[in-house]
């Protein structure tokens, strides 16, 4: 028995030093991959990089580091993927300012001002009080329209950092675009000054490039040719300032545009992301026929490979050249955009009247781009829907809506998109149980389980207990005059019509006459004998959006 006790001891002891080991290793092995991307990182190969980081985010998924360094990277790309990695980065790092504030930049550079504004929001006071906070808070009241609130808050990131160009170029180019004829000529004075004094490479570049696209609002081409030959001829400058002269040139009919394209062309064939950005002006300022006349020029091994195959497809695309984009793409492979690749086949033999077809490739593409939970594959539905939304293919995109809303619930904008989607077309039942399905997720939200109690009672859902459900959400806020409106109903189609009006009749006039609600107030007002105001009233409705349920129930109530 002692022998065994002793044996046993020694196996449990080795198994946890292997254990020890192993964890060991591990570490090491992050180590490693972290150490080998940032290597990659200071050398520029973002390939390299990216390979590096995906091995440590398959040893560890929660490393901070490696998923910071991702939003970098995906930042740097332009990658559809950079949002979902600093949401990542501040769900492991929640009390993290830095990365907080870079979550709304990288918002703001994707014009998601609602995930920018959700994210300053979380920001503590001390945070609040810093030149930083107030700089990026600017940036995303200017993208969300108020103007007001930008100024206030470009000003005190200016007082408490004086020294700080950064606040004082955000406000000159707030006050650039002022109705107040001083306060443009105060900016571009204050332009001028930070882009002959800053030394700071990166804001002094800035205030230039303003002051070109100032000049070309302005028709004042000898200007704009002046400064975008300043801001260009840095060897350092970036590959979006040339395009910005060339486009200078462009409109300036000057000889020098040809040779400047011609060079823009030359670099831009050496690497991927000024290849995109090359083709994708020349489609704008252009045309479709040219860029792809450029693509199709590259060596053969550039057009074969992403992103001149993808390009490629866009310009024929554009052109709505359905045979010769099927022709190009049916015997490719896009590797990790392979699911764009048989979304754009489903949509040129849709184009071609090859319904069947057209469905198996979307099927294919829809697919592809779900699969696993997993990082890449919401980033592959998201894709997908802007595709399907700007080819107008509602049916399509409400599948990828329902997807994203089911497994991505951090994923906000979903729901909302689906809601519109729904209400434009009509479809009760569909909605009824997508706010079921959030008032599920969030039991608090009053205004979900008003609306599930809405559409439960349009479709006579008892099963939901919808007038219980009504007047539970009327009695935590009856000055809210939809909640007031739903109970109101359900207390209408209990018969009880004179509590109906009581509870109607508790709102002001000014939400009385709102065509959304007006109906019902019109159909209570008929079913307790004054149909004359109920006419005034029922009328009002033909200014609001009517699920194909509420048309019936007032048409039916006018009636008898």
């Amino acid at each position: 028995m002692r022998k065994s006790i002793v044996v046993i001891s020694c196996c449990i002891v080795t198994l946890l030093l292997g254990y020890s080991g192993y964890r060991g290793y591990q570490v090491w092995k992050q180590n490693h991959w972290l150490t080998m991307a940032k290597i990659f990182a200071a050398k520029s190969d973002q390939s390299n990089e990216l390979l590096c980081l995906q091995q440590a985010l398959h040893m560890n998924p929660q490393n901070v580091e490696a998923c910071r360094m991702m939003a970098d990277l995906a930042d740097t790309t332009r990658s559809a993927g950079a949002l979902f990695w600093r949401e990542r980065v501040l769900e492991l790092n929640p009390r993290s300012l830095v990365d907080r504030l870079a979550l709304a930049q990288t918002a703001v550079s994707v014009n998601d001002y609602s995930v920018a504004s959700n994210a300053l929001a979380g920001v503590d006071e001390a945070g609040k009080g810093t030149a930083i906070y107030h700089n990026i808070a600017g940036v995303v009241a200017t993208g969300s329209g108020q103007l007001s609130d930008a100024e206030l808050h470009f000003t005190e990131a200016a007082r408490l950092e004086p020294w700080n160009p950064a606040p004082q170029l955000n406000l000159a180019v707030l006050r650039l675009h002022s109705s107040n004829t001083f306060d443009v000529a105060e900016a571009r004075i204050s332009l001028q000054q930070i882009s002959q004094t800053s030394t700071n490479f990166a804001i002094c570049s800035q205030a230039q490039r303003e002051l070109v696209m100032d000049a070309l609002n302005l028709h004042d081409l000898s200007t704009a040719l002046m400064l975008s030959k300043q801001l260009a001829q840095p060897t350092n400058a970036e590959f979006s300032d040339r395009l910005l002269r060339l486009e200078v040139l462009l409109q300036a009919k000057s000889p020098e545009y040809r040779p400047a394209l011609e060079s823009c062309q030359r670099e831009a064939a050496a690497a991927p992301a000024k290849l995109s950005d090359m083709a994708n002006w020349l489609m704008r300022r252009t045309t479709a026929t040219k860029a792809l006349a450029w693509l199709q020029s590259l060596p053969l091994p550039v057009q074969t490979n992403q992103p001149a195959a993808f390009l490629s497809a866009q310009c024929l695309l554009q052109l709505q050249d359905w045979h010769g984009l099927q022709v190009a793409i049916q015997n490719e492979n896009w590797n990790d955009l392979e699911f764009v690749r048989h979304a754009f086949m489903a949509r040129t033999l849709r184009a071609q009247d090859l319904s069947e077809a057209s469905i198996a490739e979307w099927s294919v593409a829809l697919k592809l781009a779900s699969g696993p939970m997993d990082t890449g594959r919401k980033i592959n539905l998201i894709q997908l829907f802007r595709l399907a939304a700007t080819w107008d293919w509602n049916t399509e995109a409400e599948q990828i809506l329902w997807i994203v809303v089911n497994r991505y619930p951090e994923e906000q904008w979903a729901a909302p998109a689906l809601t519109q989607a729904l209400m434009t077309s009509g479809r009760t039942r569909p909605l009824m149980e997508l706010f079921g399905v959030m008032s599920k997720r969030f039991p608090a939200d009053l205004e979900m389980k008003n609306n599930l109690a809405f559409t439960a009672m349009l479709l006579d859902a008892q099963e939901l207990n919808p007038y219980e459900l009504s007047q539970e959400v009327y009695e935590k806020a009856p000055q809210n005059p939809s909640y007031a409106a739903t109970y109101a109903l359900s207390l209408y189609l209990q018969k009880k019509y004179p509590e109906a009006l009581q509870v109607m009749q508790q709102l002001v006039p000014k939400d009385l006459e709102n065509p959304a609600i007006a109906g019902y107030y019109g159909i209570i007002l008929k079913a307790t004998g004054n149909p004359e105001r109920a006419k005034a009233y029922m009328n009002l409705t033909a200014k609001a959006r009517l699920l194909p349920e509420e048309q019936s129930l007032f048409q039916q109530a006018m009636m008898n």
